[in-house]
């Protein structure tokens, strides 16, 4: 099969599917280097039910890893979602990250990039270093148009407000 080049994320459909991954730390530019590579080897080689996904492979900002799919003239199967997580965790293992772990939390203070566990969260907001305006970034969006909509969010926007 004809590897299909990967797209820029920004050249994605507002309905394309996302899935991000994250790192508490920032990638090293040794990671970034082979996140890149990797990622594009991968998307350019996703199918589903033998059908090509036009796909995407991006890091943002030194800490996300977003993949996205096209999927107007494709239905994803379980299988091709499968390969997806397993090629995450494979560079999780290469590079000794955790991608994964969906109780890292990610906001912004004073211009950089911090992290916190969920459950953490709420004596944050009681010691006043969160607020219900502090800038988090919210990896639970499933679109291109949410991705670029409400990706980075007050705290006040995203499941965390339930500690508010």
């Amino acid at each position: 099969m004809e590897a299909i080049l990967s797209p820029a994320l920004s050249t994605m459909p507002a309905e394309a599917r996302v899935w991000i991954y994250k790192s508490a730390t920032p990638f090293t530019p040794a990671q970034l280097t082979v996140l890149m590579e990797e990622g594009k080897e991968f998307t350019g080689s996703w199918t589903s039910h033998g059908a090509a996904v036009v796909a995407a492979f991006e890091v943002i900002g030194s800490h996300f890893v977003v993949l996205a799919a096209d999927l107007r003239d494709v239905v994803i199967c379980g299988g091709a979602i499968d390969g997806s997580v397993q090629f995450i965790k494979k560079l999780e293992a290469r590079l000794g990250l955790a991608l994964t772990d969906r109780m890292v939390v990610l906001y912004r203070e004073d211009g950089a990039v911090k992290s916190c566990r969920a459950t953490e969260v709420e004596a944050l907001l009681k010691s006043g270093e969160l607020t219900a305006d502090t800038e988090v970034f919210d990896d639970l969006v499933a679109t291109k148009a949410d991705l670029d909509a409400r990706f980075r969010t007050p705290l006040r926007n995203t499941w965390l407000a339930r500690y508010l």
